[in-house]
């Protein structure tokens, strides 16, 4: 195989290597924000409260929910951020093991061809 098809090939894998990395990463992330926002469900269940509402045993609770209202919704909107970084990725991945698979029938090819010329020569 050629020098330049065994450098494709190397930073092909190299590629996925890196892409299965950030896939990790993202789905690492992905998973804490979903644990925070439980979190904060079990803190504050209401989607809207008033900021002078009241709760007992909590001083200031509106405001406070408020807050944790507001955080909720920015959890979730890195959620959707995350989950359209994850696909982006699992289609650059996808193309990446493609290129790969293509590499290795090439290389394939070519081994079965050097096998035939050998046979050929020996024949």
């Amino acid at each position: 195989m050629s020098q330049s098809m065994e450098r494709g090939v190397r930073q092909t894998r190299f590629a996925i290597e890196e892409l299965q990395k950030r896939i990790a990463v993202l789905e690492a992330t992905r998973e804490d924000l979903e644990r925070q926002i439980r979190k904060l469900n079990d803190s504050v269940p209401e989607e809207q409260v008033d900021a002078d509402a009241t709760k007992e045993g909590f001083v200031a609770y509106g405001s406070y929910a408020q807050s944790v209202i507001a955080r909720k919704i920015n959890l979730r909107s890195s959620l959707e951020d995350i989950g359209s970084q994850q696909g982006n990725l699992s289609n650059e991945l996808q193309m990446a093991l493609e290129a790969l698979d293509s590499f290795e029938r090439v290389r394939a090819r070519q081994m079965a061809m050097k096998a035939e010329r050998r046979m050929k020569r020996g024949a």
